[in-house]
């Protein structure tokens, strides 16, 4: 599963819209929703940290769903 559809999935379990990450990150609407689709394959490490951070789950949490299959 590629970053951006493990994003999703979280963003749905939580029940967090892609506006409200945004507003929590203090960045672009623009930034997330590329993040979510794909356009950007995946955030740097530093924000990798920040969005799980932000969103109260572990990094483990995505790299868990990223080598899963979905």
């Amino acid at each position: 599963m590629e970053y951006g559809k493990a994003l999703r999935s979280i963003l749905r379990e939580l029940d967090v819209s892609q506006a409200e990450l945004a507003r929590r990150m203090n960045t672009s609407t623009a930034y997330v929703s590329q993040l979510c689709s794909g356009k950007i394959k995946e955030p740097s490490l530093s924000k990798a940290y920040e969005i799980a951070d932000v969103l109260g789950v572990s990094v483990d949490r995505f790299v868990e769903l990223m080598r899963s299959e979905g």
